[in-house]
C-alpha cells in the first residue's frame, strides 16, 4: 500500500460520444482536502495485468506505458470492478489508453466514459486511480448480453465461417443497413444496444455493431473517430484479405427520392471497402493513434464484382447497361477510377444521349450520382 499526506483529488468525466453529440469533452472539478492535521491515505499498489489485447490494432500503436494502462482499465471494466490504481501517473497516457481500448472493443455497452482521482504530494502527481462510469448493474449487463448473443446468432446464420473476408464484410455491411435505421433520437445510440435490441442507431452504434459482428466472424476491425463533412462521426478500419480498408456503414445506408417521389433506403456499396484517398474526400480522422494508409482496392465492392472501370470503354459500358436492363435489374451501378473518367462517361451516355444506342427500349432514364466516390447508379423504370 502507498501512503500520501497531501492529496489533491481530481475528477474527470470523459464522454466518448460521436455523431452530432459531444466528443472528448472533459469537465474538471478540483477539490483540496483541508484537515486539522496531516491525513493519511492508502492506495493499493498498481498491478500489471496480463494482456489479452496484443493482437488489437489500436493497442499495437500506443506506447508501452499506455498499453499497460489499457490492460488495467480493460480488465477493470470487463470484471465490473469499481476502480483500479494505475501504473501510469500521466493523465494524457490514461486518455490515450482509454481511447485505444474503446477503438479496439466495440462491445462495451455498459460503460459511458470514466472518472479518475489524482493523488499528489505537493505539486507532484504520485498516483492515478481509474473509476469506470457504469450505466447499469452487472446483472442488467448480463441480461442484455444474453439478448445480444441470441440476436447476433440469428443475424449471422446467413454467412458461413468458411466464407472469404470480402463476403463476411459484405454480409455485415448489408445486414446492418437492411435491419437498422438511422435515427438521431434512437435509444442507447452510442452503443450496440441500439442496433441489436432497438434496430435504430447513429454512426457510433453502426461502427460498434460492425466491429462486434466482424469480430464474431474472425475479421479484425477498429473503430475510427473523426468528422465527415465537418460533423462528428465514427466508422471502421477493417483488415480484409491481408490489406486495410475503411468501411462506413452509416454512409452506406443511403436514402434517395425514387421515381414515385418516395424516400427509399438503399445500400451504397461505395462505402464498404475504401482506400485512404477515397475516404479522405469527406472524412477526417481524429484518432490519436497511428492509422495505416489504405492503398489496396482489391476488395472494393465494384472492383471485386467487376463493376469498376479505369478506361473509357464505351462499348463495354454500354453493353453492361443493356444486360442489366434486359435482366430486369431494379438498379445498376458502376464505379470509375477518376472524376475525369466519371464525368466523361456521364456526358457521353446521358448528356449526349448515347445510352439510347444500347438501350433503345427506354424513353427516359433516372440515375443517381455520387461524385465523391465516382459511382454512377442507374434506376431502371
Amino acid at each position: 500500500m502507498r501512503r500520501f499526506f497531501l492529496i489533491l483529488l481530481r475528477t474527470i468525466s470523459t464522454l466518448m460520444i460521436i455523431a452530432g453529440l459531444l466528443i472528448g469533452v472533459r469537465a474538471f472539478l478540483d477539490k483540496k482536502l483541508v484537515n486539522n492535521g496531516p491525513a493519511e491515505y492508502e492506495l493499493p499498489e498498481p498491478i500489471t495485468v496480463e494482456s489479452v489485447s496484443y493482437d488489437r490494432y489500436a493497442y499495437q500503436h500506443i506506447s508501452e506505458e499506455a498499453q499497460k494502462t489499457y490492460d488495467q482499465i480493460y480488465n477493470c471494466i470487463v470484471n465490473f470492478d469499481k476502480k483500479v490504481t494505475l501504473i501510469t501517473e500521466d493523465e494524457d497516457v490514461l486518455s490515450t489508453a482509454y481511447e485505444a481500448m474503446m477503438a479496439d472493443y466495440g462491445g462495451l455497452f455498459w460503460i459511458n466514459g470514466y472518472q479518475y482521482n489524482t493523488y499528489s504530494t505537493g505539486d507532484t502527481v504520485a498516483s492515478l486511480e481509474f473509476l469506470p462510469r457504469y450505466t447499469m448493474s452487472e446483472e442488467q449487463k448480463e441480461n442484455y448480453q444474453n439478448s445480444i448473443d441470441e440476436i447476433v446468432s440469428q443475424w449471422l446464420s446467413g454467412v458461413s465461417a468458411d466464407s472469404s473476408d470480402f463476403d463476411k464484410a459484405l454480409y455485415v455491411f448489408e445486414t446492418l443497413i437492411e435491419k437498422v435505421d438511422y435515427d438521431e433520437n434512437s435509444r442507447e445510440n452510442q452503443n450496440i444496444l441500439s442496433v441489436f435490441l432497438f434496430n435504430k442507431t447513429v454512426c457510433q452504434g453502426y461502427a460498434d455493431a460492425a466491429w462486434y459482428l466482424l469480430d464474431q466472424l474472425g475479421i479484425r476491425s477498429t473503430i475510427i473517430s473523426g468528422t465527415a463533412n465537418n460533423e462528428n462521426h465514427a466508422w471502421n478500419l477493417v483488415f480484409l484479405d491481408d490489406a486495410y480498408y475503411f468501411m462506413d456503414v452509416t454512409w452506406g445506408n443511403s436514402k434517395y427520392l425514387n421515381l414515385n417521389q418516395d424516400t427509399t433506403k438503399r445500400v451504397n456499396y461505395a462505402y464498404m471497402a475504401m482506400t485512404t484517398e477515397e475516404i479522405s474526400q469527406n472524412h477526417v480522422i481524429k484518432s490519436s493513434f497511428e492509422i495505416p494508409e489504405c492503398l489496396s482496392n482489391a476488395d472494393n465492392y465494384y472492383v471485386h464484382q467487376g463493376l469498376y472501370y479505369d478506361w473509357f470503354g464505351v462499348d463495354s459500358i454500354g453493353s453492361r447497361l443493356a444486360e442489366s436492363y434486359r435482366a430486369g435489374d431494379k438498379e445498376f451501378s458502376l464505379k470509375f477510377s477518376s472524376s475525369d473518367l466519371y464525368n466523361r462517361v456521364i456526358t457521353y451516355f446521358f448528356d449526349d444521349k448515347h445510352v439510347s444506342e444500347y438501350v433503345p427500349e427506354i424513353d427516359s432514364i433516372y440515375y443517381l450520382l455520387d461524385e465523391n466516390a465516382n459511382v454512377l447508379t442507374i434506376q431502371w423504370n
